[in-house]
């Protein structure tokens, strides 16, 4: 019984032994006749490139089409430089910085996804123009009709627009773009790269061909964004089709984490009455290409990577009426003249009338919308072209309500409406849509709207009339001295308004702005009053001393000689009676700031005057003011003076 389990264990260990010679007996038989296929592909290549001197006039070539039908082609085809580095799909090395069209070609294609690979060929095309034939084919690529040209960047809507402007090509084979994945995966001219060929069953006479066109320098287009696409819009029952201009990365403004890109968009209205986009087109020039109620080009500002997710065509384009297809952060600015032809342009005719823009809509002039989405908050603001294209931004919800210029400073005057939706309340989502339809925006608040504010920006020189007129019986103005400022007026939905005013006097003498309410009879609203006196000053002593004065903290008067941020002082009205009262106290009051701070009949004067005096008195620059609260704080048994103090 031993003998036997020995003899049996003998048997299988045999069997292994014979098996395993078999297989590495296949693998040879398979290298050889892959290193013979190699040196056949390879030796047909260079018999394509570089006839040999055996080949006689009359010898006919296996494919004499692509034969050159003269000496190596010195032509300058096209404005490309001579001698540009021919290579077939046997030969060509991506990485070898020599680039011709085949590298375009295969930089695009490495840079696809398998989907868009698979809907995807490459195009082989020969040249006929005398002394090119065989050494400056071109390689192109073709998805379904359309064909994208990588050396160049252009796109076109099929091969026969393609050839009609490039007439001396002509197809000669292709490759679909998941087999040429495969074969540029290889290395250049080795066996792998012979045997990927013949797997992907491509021809003798393709694998040889050479090309040789130079590319348009740049980069090779985002296979991410060269075809058109159907993207789902929220709350349409449709697709939109997407396409990317063909300069994209160029059209395109980043900065700061943010994209800048316009949009045109080929649109119609549904039986509810919004408005739905058919087709999109991302980047490009709209000049020419927007017809009143088909069409509308705007602006969009978004996140880096939310303009990504657009170009993988995971998010629809931002839709200015569409807030589901506004990201996070996002901004969108499109002008009056775009909504002409729908139903909402006479409800935006309306407001521009009501902010002093009607008239002759041209572009760049006029009214502008800008729709901001922050988180479920959608802020929306119409005013003057100049200032929405300028980034001007209204802040809202912290402190006072206050404007921003941007980079609109040379805009003097202005009005503004804005109005805020949140879209988590179903009456402020139902009340955009609303604007959607008829442009009219909410002008009182209610469930879902907010801060629904319109605002006048008036420029101040030297003259208070034009406050008069808004305000009330304001004069800021004083004779002899040059006087500069900025009077945002706020009108609430109550009737109620809001004045914001920054005032600069001159020389050396701190800027002030001021904040009041008045209420719906022009008057104004008691203890509504907030000063801010900036003082700019670098003179070390005068800081050292209205630091002291106002906080009494001796360290931080030191420290305040160590930079030369601005110092600002806020007061209340209420501040002000107090530092008024204090001044009075001191001994000959009348002589110093006590005065200032008085009338001639020795009683204190408004405060609002009281602020005015501080900052334009001939008699008080910025040192002397400095110096005087100091007096008042010694005389007060150092006792800090009312108001709050920040610095920078």
């Amino acid at each position: 019984m031993a003998a036997g389990r020995v003899g049996d264990g003998g048997a299988a260990e045999a069997a292994r032994a014979a098996a395993e010679a078999a297989r590495r007996a296949a693998e040879a038989a398979a290298r050889q006749a892959a290193e013979a296929a190699a040196r056949q592909a390879a030796e047909a290549a260079a018999s394509q490139a570089t006839p040999s001197a055996s080949q006689g006039a009359g010898a006919l070539s296996p494919q004499s089409s692509f034969e050159p039908a003269s000496a190596k082609n010195t032509l300058n085809l096209d404005g490309q430089g001579n001698g540009a580095p021919a290579s077939s799909l046997f030969t060509e090395n991506s990485q070898d910085g020599k680039v011709n069209c085949l590298d375009k070609a295969a930089d695009w294609v490495s840079k696809s996804s398998p989907e868009l690979q698979q809907r995807s060929e490459l195009v082989f095309l020969k040249d006929s123009r005398a002394g090119a034939e065989g050494q400056s084919g071109h390689v192109v690529v073709r998805q379904g009709d359309r064909v994208l040209d990588p050396s160049s960047g252009k796109s076109y809507d099929d091969m026969k627009a393609y050839l009609q402007e490039q007439p001396h090509y002509s197809e000669a084979g292709s490759i679909s773009g998941t087999k040429a994945a495969k074969v540029f995966a290889t290395e250049a001219g080795s066996p792998e790269r012979a045997k990927a060929l013949a797997d992907a069953n491509v021809s003798p006479e393709l694998q040889r061909m050479m090309v040789a066109d130079a590319p348009v320098s740049g980069d090779v287009p985002n296979a991410a964004t060269a075809e058109a696409r159907d993207i789902t819009v929220p709350g349409q029952a449709g697709p939109v089709s997407v396409e990317f201009s063909d300069s994209l990365e160029k059209d395109v403004k980043k900065e700061d984490g943010y994209v800048t890109v316009s949009i045109t968009a080929e649109t119609s209205v549904s039986a509810s009455g919004s408005v739905e986009f058919g087709k999109a087109k991302i980047g490009g020039s709209v000049e020419g290409s927007v017809e009143a109620g088909k069409s509308m080009s705007y602006e969009v500002k978004m996140k880096e990577e939310d303009f990504e997710k657009l170009k993988r065509g995971e998010i629809a384009p931002p839709h200015p009426l569409n807030p589901e297809t506004i990201p996070d952060g996002a901004s969108v600015k499109m002008e009056q003249s775009q909504f002409a032809g729908y139903g909402l342009d006479v409800g935006l005719s309306y407001h521009a009338a009501e902010l002093g823009l009607s008239g002759d809509v041209k572009q760049g002039t006029g009214m502008s919308v800008e729709v901001t989405r922050n988180g479920d908050k959608l802020q929306m603001t119409a005013g003057p072209t100049e200032f929405i294209e300028n980034n001007g931004k209204v802040s809202l919800g912290v402190g006072p309500v206050s404007v921003s210029m941007g980079r609109s400073d040379t805009l003097k005057e202005y009005k503004l409406r804005t109005a805020e939706f949140d879209l988590s309340n179903p009456a402020g989502k139902k009340a955009f849509e609303s604007f959607a339809k008829d442009g009219r925006m909410p002008e009182k608040e209610g469930p879902g709207v907010s801060n629904t504010l319109r605002f006048d920006k008036i420029n101040y020189e030297s003259t208070g009339g034009k406050l008069g007129l808004d305000i009330g019986p304001i004069s800021l103005e004083t004779d002899g001295t040059t006087n500069t400022g900025e009077y945002l007026i706020t009108h609430h939905p109550d009737g109620t308004k809001s004045v914001t005013s920054d005032i600069t006097y001159g020389g050396d003498h701190p800027d002030i702005t001021i904040e009041q309410k008045y209420d719906k009879d022009g008057k104004l609203i008691p203890d509504s009053e907030k000063f801010a006196m900036k003082f700019d000053t670098t003179d070390d002593n005068a800081r050292e001393l209205l630091v002291y004065s106002f906080t009494g903290d001796e360290a931080k008067a030191k420290a305040a000689r160590e930079n030369d941020d601005p110092i600002t002082l806020n007061l209340t009205a209420d501040d002000v009676k107090e530092l008024q009262r204090r001044a009075r106290e001191q001994p000959m009051s009348h002589m110093g700031l006590g005065g200032l701070l008085s009338d001639y009949d020795g009683n204190p004067v408004d405060p609002l005057m009281a602020v005015r005096n501080m900052a334009i008195s001939p008699a008080y620059n910025e040192f002397r003011l400095a110096e005087s609260y100091f007096g008042i704080f010694m005389d007060g048994q150092k006792k800090p003076l009312p108001g709050e103090l920040t610095i920078g």
